[in-house]
């Protein structure tokens, strides 16, 4: 099943919102499974993932609390929130990197780590237990599979920038996780008007560089 960019996009956002989650993290969903097809890595599992676990559930107890490590008061941190918390500490990365405890679905925290590169303009690298990926903020190296869960994670600074994945140019989403963010979207009902200015000229407003 092939599908456009701007497809991918809209049914993370509709999906997010329907799930429960803010106007403004929703465009953060969008935009960072959008960044992530960009580069060939399918995110809508993740996604369902995601939204299956956080649905129906206080949103508070996956939002990080920063700290020396930044952990969640229900014990596993979203992504997406933790995703946009990064964004206004992109500096202290810079400084003495970060440090994150357990994480759901973390492959849709790298499009975060993706802008924050992008920001200060340095290659950041992801480290959990088995892998890391880098970036600067266009291109992602991703030697392994992120899995669903990390235990924990560094966010730091790298001198050097591996080979990036391939850049793509439509997504490749898994039938069963799309089928999945459709039934989370059926909750939202927005106008077609609203939606064709929303996502009809390109991708949302958040995380840049497809």
């Amino acid at each position: 099943m092939s599908r456009s960019l701007n497809e991918v996009e809209t049914i993370a956002w509709k999906a997010t919102r329907g799930a429960g989650y803010p106007w403004g993290i929703a465009e953060e969903a969008a935009a960072a499974v959008r960044w992530l097809a960009g580069r060939g890595i399918d995110g809508c599992p993740p996604l369902a993932s995601l939204l299956e676990r956080t649905d129906g559930s206080n949103l508070e107890d996956w939002s990080p609390d920063p700290g020396e490590i930044w952990t969640a008061p229900g014990g596993v941190l979203c992504p997406l929130m933790a995703g946009a918390a990064l964004s206004d500490h992109a500096r202290q990365v810079q400084q003495c990197g970060l440090e994150f405890g357990r994480m759901a679905s973390p492959v849709l925290f790298l499009p975060f780590v993706g802008r924050a590169a992008a920001g200060i303009g340095a290659i950041l690298q992801v480290t959990w237990p088995g892998g890391s990926s880098f970036t600067d903020g266009k291109g992602l190296a991703l030697p392994g599979d992120p899995g669903l869960d990390f235990d924990g994670l560094l966010v730091a600074v790298s001198r050097e920038m591996p080979e990036a994945r391939p850049g793509a140019g439509r997504a490749s989403p898994d039938s069963q996780a799309w089928d999945r963010l459709g039934e989370f979207a059926c909750r939202v009902h927005a106008p077609a008007s609203e939606a064709s200015r929303r996502f009809g000229a390109g991708g949302a407003d958040g995380i840049d560089g497809d």
